[in-house]
């Protein structure tokens, strides 16, 4: 029997990360408690976008949705067309601005004190352990699970990899199904999927659509760079890092090649047409096809997430059990059956409202 988990925010909500609706309020109440956190510059851009291009008052900023920040820049940038104008070099300015402000508002609310990520520790420790059958090239009759994740945060990638790690009878990677590159090139711990399958080792699939926190990609090649424990996106903006196989490939134009970050905004127009998130788009329809068991954990399934919403009315077998985890009260918990129910019809659907943690302890 094979299991696809498939997380939304609110899977990490309990370790300290936010909610999508709620990044923007964060993000200004981590500016008053110290203007240090964010770069006076980038975070100035962001709030002169919402209150001159946008024409929102300062006291509503934090009503604002990201999608309607991101969808009109992405339209201008999409149709090379001005923005109340703002022409596209100042688009793309304030595009990276906003980009930098939620990121370095997800990194300082995970860094804060008091938020325990042991749930996460123990389904990571889960995964592990159910991928391991796949080892000795036993991944043609062995594939019990596989995570699909639309979070950009790094938890759940760095409790695997720390797992993996600290066990000496693994000998496994976390595996984001794509072609993936380790940032430093010593580094034997990050490597393809494919090709620790081949060496007789085993994958721990994690597949996150919308991009990653310690992703990079160099603008040439296309290739994917990673590390652990490291917000690369973040990183990069204030220490760019040239690609370096082509900086090998090229050595005319060595250093030239400076590495970007790639994750999908919120937006009413999200942009797959990347090839390696075509590939992880196109690997993730194939774990749902082959689910027994889809078991959602913190993720709404909103409507605004057509591509998502597509890909599990398209690929989901019509005998799958589906299982879908939240944290919600009584009076919240039948509007959200409903919901669940409506778009899996027939399929048998069932509930945990206690949240991930309780749910993850129960399940190990």
């Amino acid at each position: 029997m094979k299991t696809v988990y498939i997380l939304g925010a609110g899977f990490s909500v309990e370790a300290g990360a936010p909610i999508q609706r709620s990044i923007i309020s964060e993000a200004f109440r981590l500016r008053d408690a110290d203007k240090a956190n964010f770069d006076d510059k980038r975070f100035e851009e962001f709030t002169n976008f919402i209150s001159e291009q946008l024409n929102v008052s300062e006291d509503k900023f934090s009503t604002v949705d990201l999608e309607d920040i991101f969808t009109p820049l992405d339209r201008c940038l999409s149709e090379s067309a001005q923005f109340r104008g703002i022409g596209l070099g100042k688009i793309m300015q304030v595009r990276e601005s906003v980009f930098f402000v939620i990121g370095r508002t997800i990194q300082l609310l995970l860094n804060e004190p008091n938020k325990s990520k042991k749930y996460i520790d123990t389904f990571a420790k889960f995964l592990a352990e159910k991928s391991s059958t796949r080892a000795s090239d036993q991944y043609r009759n062995e594939d019990p699970v596989s995570v699909i994740s639309t979070n950009w945060d790094i938890l759940l990638d760095n409790s695997i990899y720390q797992v993996l790690q600290s066990n000496h009878k693994y000998n496994g990677v976390v595996d984001y199904c794509c072609y993936i590159s380790s940032i430093d090139k010593n580094d034997d711990t990050v490597k393809p999927g494919l090709e620790k399958l081949g060496q007789g080792g085993f994958n721990v699939k994690l597949l996150k659509l919308h991009g990653s926190l310690n992703w990079l990609q160099c603008p040439r090649c296309s290739r994917l760079y990673t590390k652990f424990f490291i917000k690369q996106t973040l990183d990069n903006f204030f220490d760019p890092t040239s690609c370096r196989h082509c900086d090998t490939n090229f050595p005319e134009e060595k250093g030239k090649h400076l590495l970007t970050a790639n994750l999908i905004m919120p937006t009413y127009l999200k942009d797959l047409s990347n090839p390696q998130y075509r590939i992880i788009w196109q690997n993730a329809g194939i774990e749902i096809s082959e689910a027994d068991q889809i078991v959602f954990i913190g993720y709404s399934l909103p409507y605004a997430d057509f591509e998502m919403r597509q890909l599990l009315s398209r690929m989901t077998r019509k005998n799958a059990k589906i299982h879908v985890v939240d944290f919600l009260n009584p009076i919240e918990q039948d509007g959200l059956k409903q919901h669940w129910l409506k778009f899996f019809g027939n399929r048998e659907v069932t509930f945990s409202f206690d949240g991930a943690s309780k749910f993850l302890e129960t399940l190990v």
